[in-house]
């Protein structure tokens, strides 16, 4: 397996862990500011998850 983008993977596990991070943080405990974590480890392990996604797309692929 050919691992495309190899420098974006530490980048986008960084992204995740910050996002992780920002979350567990205490937080109000209004149900508006929980929606608000939850989306914002959604959005911070998009990354990771595109480039999962790259990875196997790829593979399936021949390279000449």
């Amino acid at each position: 397996m050919h691992i495309v983008l190899p420098w974006f993977l530490p980048m986008a596990l960084l992204t995740s862990i910050l996002g992780l991070d920002s979350m567990r943080t205490p937080r109000e405990t209004s149900l508006e500011s929980r929606s608000e974590a939850h989306w914002l480890l959604v959005i911070m392990f998009l990354p990771l998850l595109i480039w999962l996604l790259v990875q196997f797309s790829q593979s399936s692929q021949v390279i000449p």
